[in-house]
């Protein structure tokens, strides 16, 4: 059983690093309170989530970017590298087909991050008939966020939506930035998680402050970890949280959890991909949530610690797998693909 490892991926992806200016102890806090609910490591129940309910040649929206107007006007580092390396992990372990989604204005580090992860972004009706692609759904700031969730829900009908590094609406229904200030210029997706549960589809969260999309049944745990929690708890629940020191941290700890589930550490991207996926982020205008400066860091933390990270990743992985202890969980679900899909070329 992957219970071992997975608790080490959980304690590896909440190494909080907090640069100066930031609450030190809100990670640690945040992780115990919904491990407790859980009982059970988090990266294991989200991957089984996902096993569960994605079959080969499903839709999965994934939706993400932070940023700010001014200061982040293509968003952050956080959270686009988290999508496409769970998007490459769900293509290459389930054989679905990722739909991303975020605020209009976000999506170029979106999708050169996914490219640079072995993920081509195409037009839908190119993603829906071809392996290892997918494509990408905007919402405008100021439109009808419920009516573009339905309408993407309908199109898409997907078997999952993952919020990565995604704001979500508070008690008060609005936005806020860790600080509780009210944020400006970005659409709201929470309708669309809202949408989902209503639907019956399994919904997931990861994020590292609590004011992300799956904090919702955890208000006062983010109150009590966090100086702002009370004001920027975000209120939208979703069936699965994972918390992490940074978001791409919890999104690569739920591709780790499906390596292992899936008896493949290929399904988890590699040091390569990770140097990749960040160099073309920033080049494609994402910034340093905290330095709100386009360098290649994220979280303040610079290439050579995710690099490491995914280094670790691996390592557990990989000896998970090869020891004697090990057994694979019989599948309940989906499950990788067992033979090229009917649209797969052999050119």
């Amino acid at each position: 059983m992957p219970e071992i490892a997975a608790d080490a991926i959980d304690r590896l992806i909440t190494v909080e690093m907090r640069t100066q200016g930031v609450p030190r102890g809100v990670v640690p806090a945040l992780y115990a309170g919904v491990r407790a609910a859980v009982g059970a490591p988090l990266v294991l129940a989200a991957a089984r989530l996902l096993r569960r309910v994605v079959a080969p040649g499903d839709r999965v929206v994934i939706a993400t970017g932070a940023g700010h107007p001014l200061l982040l006007p293509r968003g952050e580092t956080d959270g686009p590298l988290g999508a496409a390396a769970l998007a490459r992990a769900l293509d290459l372990g389930l054989g679905a087909v990722p739909v991303f989604a975020c605020s209009a204005g976000y999506e170029p580090p979106i999708v050169a991050a996914a490219e640079a992860a072995e993920v081509s972004v195409l037009r839908r009706e190119q993603a829906m008939a071809r392996r290892h692609a997918g494509w990408v759904e905007t919402l405008l700031p100021g439109a009808d966020e419920e009516a573009w969730a339905e309408r993407l829900l309908a199109e898409a009908a997907p078997s999952a939506v993952i919020a990565i590094e995604l704001k979500g609406p508070g008690a008060d229904g609005a936005m806020r930035y860790m600080t509780g200030r009210p944020v400006t210029g970005e659409a709201g997706l929470g309708p669309l998680f809202a949408a989902a549960s209503a639907r019956g589809i399994a919904t997931l969260g990861i994020g590292d402050g609590g004011n992300e999309i799956g904090f919702g049944a955890y208000g006062d745990l983010v109150a009590r970890a966090h100086p702002h929690g009370r004001a920027m708890a975000c209120a939208t629940p979703t069936d699965a949280l994972v918390v992490a020191a940074t978001s791409n941290w919890g999104a690569y700890g739920v591709a780790a959890a499906l390596a292992l589930l899936l008896g493949s550490d290929e399904v988890l991207h590699d040091e390569a991909i990770e140097a990749r996926m960040l160099e073309a982020a920033v080049a494609a205008g994402a910034g340093d949530g905290i330095a709100s400066r386009q360098a290649r860091t994220v979280d303040g933390q610079p290439a050579a610690v995710h690099v490491a990270l995914i280094t670790m990743l691996r390592a557990i992985v990989r000896s998970a797998l090869r020891s004697a202890e090990f057994t694979l969980e019989p599948q309940q679900g989906g499950g990788p693909p067992s033979s090229p899909s009917p649209t797969s070329s052999t050119i």
